[in-house]
């Protein structure tokens, strides 16, 4: 949903909410051949998707429930596997060619780079929002006013912390107030950047401690660690959420509760909203927990898109929204929500179709 909000994605954060930005280690390319897949473009019925990973990654899998729902509308959807992370909403905003093949795409079963400009893509809802405003990670690429919404499919994940009970701490103040050499797991993205800050729990004071802060993500039981921050908390098994079935079954993790004066700037600030984390949804969550959430991949192009695409995916997608439950994350489609574009315009086709259904005005 994500492999976009990795390592880079803590320095790139911290820029733009107050934390200290360290620097992210590039990863090599592997590949840069490209695989012809034919003509490709609007004229054609052939589209090219901004996509993700086939292990089960949330964009990838999205991918293909929109190819297929797409395929009784009469187009082919050809996925583009390694337009992910961050380059989603730039690849479409520009109708770019895909980059190269990097280490985290072989590895997660990535093999082709598309010889194809992007038509559209899938995206976290924020993130589209975020590029369509150029907004923290896309400050210093963006704007891209082109962008527009075809379809917001609901994915609910929870900010939570969670820390071994041998630190003996109940809150994560006392980290600093101690100075304790704690391993931070945490993506560090704008939805975890703001409690980091909050509690001046930066890379370099931390380190100078005898701590650490990393990503979560490839970890396993074995993987050292104190503390654990992250807004991909869910009981799936995603590639970016499963390490908090895998920490929480392993170990004994006691949940920390946040201040609502933070809570509250992280929905006026990071585009969250306030929810309550239910009793049980990991292991170790023994009580109902106030927290923030978010919820929204999308499903999205550009203003040149011709109207009858738009309207055919609008169509596609809600005639099969009941596929939906059979995959890796628990995605559904709200009528209420489905042409909610977080301030990014949704498409006149796609809005055409909605109106006919009654789901918007």
């Amino acid at each position: 949903m994500r492999m976009l909000l990795s390592a880079i994605a803590l320095a790139l954060a911290g820029l733009t909410l107050g934390m200290p930005a360290r620097a992210a280690e590039p990863e090599k390319i592997v590949d840069s051949s490209w695989t012809d897949v034919g003509k490709t473009g609007y004229a054609t019925k052939r589209l090219v998707l901004a996509s993700a990973c086939p292990e089960a990654c949330p964009w990838g899998e999205l991918g293909e429930f929109v190819r297929d729902a797409m395929a009784p509308e009469g187009y082919e959807i050809i996925l583009c596997r390694n337009c992910n992370r961050t380059e989603g909403p730039r690849l479409v905003g520009k109708a770019a060619l895909p980059p190269p093949l990097k280490e985290g795409d072989v590895r997660h079963g990535t093999t082709q780079r598309i010889n194809a400009p992007i038509d559209f893509g899938i995206t976290e809802a924020s993130m589209m929002s975020w590029a369509y405003r150029g907004q923290y990670i896309y400050a210093k690429d963006g704007p891209y006013p082109a962008l527009r919404l075809i379809a917001r499919i609901e994915d609910p994940t929870y900010l939570l912390v969670a820390v071994k009970p041998e630190l003996g701490i109940k809150s994560l103040a006392e980290i600093r107030a101690r100075k304790l050499p704690v391993r931070i797991l945490t993506d560090g993205q704008p939805s975890e950047a703001p409690v980091l800050a909050y509690y001046g729990l930066d890379k370099a004071t931390v380190e100078s401690w005898g701590g650490s802060i990393q990503s979560p993500h490839d970890v396993t039981a074995e993987t050292p660690f104190d503390v654990v921050i992250s807004s991909l908390a869910s009981p799936a098994n995603n590639p970016e959420s499963s390490f908090w079935t895998t920490l929480t079954v392993a170990h004994k993790l006691h949940f920390l509760d946040l201040p609502d004066d933070l809570l509250d700037k992280m929905v006026k600030e990071a585009d969250m909203v306030r929810t309550t984390a239910r009793w049980g949804v990991l292991r170790g969550v023994d009580r109902t927990i106030k927290t923030v959430g978010r919820s929204g991949e999308v499903v999205f192009g550009r203003a040149d898109m011709p109207d009858d695409i738009a309207y055919a995916a609008a169509r596609g997608i809600d005639r099969a929204r009941g596929e939906l439950k059979w995959f890796v994350r628990p995605y559904s489609i709200d009528p209420r929500t489905v042409g909610d574009g977080k301030g990014v315009p949704l498409h006149p086709g796609a809005a055409r179709y909605y109106r006919e259904m009654g789901y918007i005005d």
